[in-house]
């Protein structure tokens, strides 16, 4: 049917035109096997993380590990591990991506236990490994209460007011409202439609409750980080669905939010740091590790079968929750011993080691078993 045609077309046949456009059929991706690069991206944001906190933010101060500041043991690469920060966005955005894909299709109790089984096993081991190795060698931060590692095991230890036993979980609750917020979605049941409508919204409402200032508003909508998340949900509907301009339309006004708030951040970066972070810059990194992301959803990069790609992914979680304070600990204990590019390189080494050992041994198994006792409690 032509443009012309409409306007003698029976209302019936134009809305289902009209439903079809808005809620297209699942579109057959070329690429049917996983995204492996999607894994390897992921390993890429967390040691750009690992960089931003050894080499450029607070284990270099003179109360930190190092003993001294960063611009002094790290004259030259501190310029780039600075920008280390914006892993924590493509970690937002990759989770967009994958909660739409282990999401969609499910029912909440299904997604809930999906979940509870992907996020507590390995947080837990990091809680108390963390405490434990702060207990014994309390050098760099001290250990937290009682009382604070048994809420941090919640993992709502923000909205309880409890201070996090390692300073790189104030993400997790982050993630922890987007999946709060799409599981809403969910419960209504996952539709093209729905879910941009979902993206397009909390995009909108994250502009006035970042300017109210008011605490209800940023619980609930995380105006802050909201817009890698919105964009990863982007990725995925046009995965699904293949490229439209109205998801790309949504994809681009996120992309422009969030470079207003990249602003901010790289702002409160140079804050912390001591010395000036360029807002030029970090858009300029984040928006090509967006691309890279963009290029592994569907780009060539979405053709790479490499499979220790996927396992690489596997240690990105383990490797966050672990990394912090244990690194710090161990950068004070032999700085003196050891030069710091070989104390660094072995420190990575050993946490990937031990991120490999808690992904296959520890998360994995303990994430079936909990998996299936949820499911089990669900039945009954």
């Amino acid at each position: 049917m032509s443009t012309a045609d409409y306007g003698h077309a029976p209302p019936a046949r134009i809305a289902r035109r009209l439903h079809h456009y808005l809620d297209p059929p699942d579109y057959v991706s070329p690429v049917a096997r996983r995204l492996r690069a999607v894994d390897g991206l992921r390993l890429v944001a967390a040691l750009l993380v690992v960089a931003y906190h050894f080499v450029a933010s607070g284990a270099g101060s003179t109360r930190g590990a190092w003993e001294m500041p960063t611009t002094k043991v790290f004259p030259a690469a501190h310029h780039l591990a600075q920008y280390g920060y914006l892993g924590v966005e493509i970690f937002f955005a990759v989770s967009g991506f994958a909660i739409c894909l282990s999401g969609w299709g499910r029912s909440i109790r299904q997604f809930t236990a999906s979940r509870v089984s992907r996020l507590y096993p390995a947080y837990w081991l990091g809680v108390l490994v963390t405490t434990a190795v702060l207990t014994l060698s309390p050098t760099v931060n001290r250990p937290k209460s009682h009382r604070a590692v048994l809420v941090n095991l919640t993992m709502f230890e923000r909205p309880l007011g409890v201070s996090e036993v390692s300073g790189v979980y104030w993400t997790l609750w982050s993630e922890m409202r987007f999946y709060l917020l799409f599981a809403v979605v969910l419960f209504f049941g996952a539709t093209y439609r729905r879910v941009l409508l979902f993206c397009l919204v909390w995009t909108l409402v994250s502009i006035p409750a970042e300017l109210s200032g008011s605490a209800l508003w940023d619980a609930v909508f995380e105006p802050s980080y909201s817009q890698p998340f919105i964009m990863g949900v982007c990725l995925y509907l046009i995965h699904r669905f293949g490229s439209r301009v109205e998801t790309w339309a949504v994809f681009g006004f996120s992309w422009l939010v969030e470079v207003h708030e990249l602003a901010r951040r790289s702002t409160w970066t140079s804050n912390a740091l001591g010395w000036h972070v360029s807002w030029l810059g970090s858009v300029a990194v984040f928006t090509v590790l967006l691309t890279l992301l963009v290029l592994s959803v569907i780009g060539p990069l979405a053709r790479l079968d490499v499979r220790w790609l996927s396992t690489a992914g596997a240690m990105t979680y383990p490797l966050y929750v672990l990394h912090d304070e244990i690194g710090y600990t161990a950068i004070r204990a032999f700085r003196h011993d050891v030069p710091r590019w070989p104390l660094l390189i072995a420190l990575l080494i050993a946490l990937l080691v031990l991120s490999h050992a808690v992904a296959r041994w520890v998360e994995q198994p303990a994430g079936r078993w909990l998996r299936r006792f949820l499911e089990t409690a669900r039945r009954r």
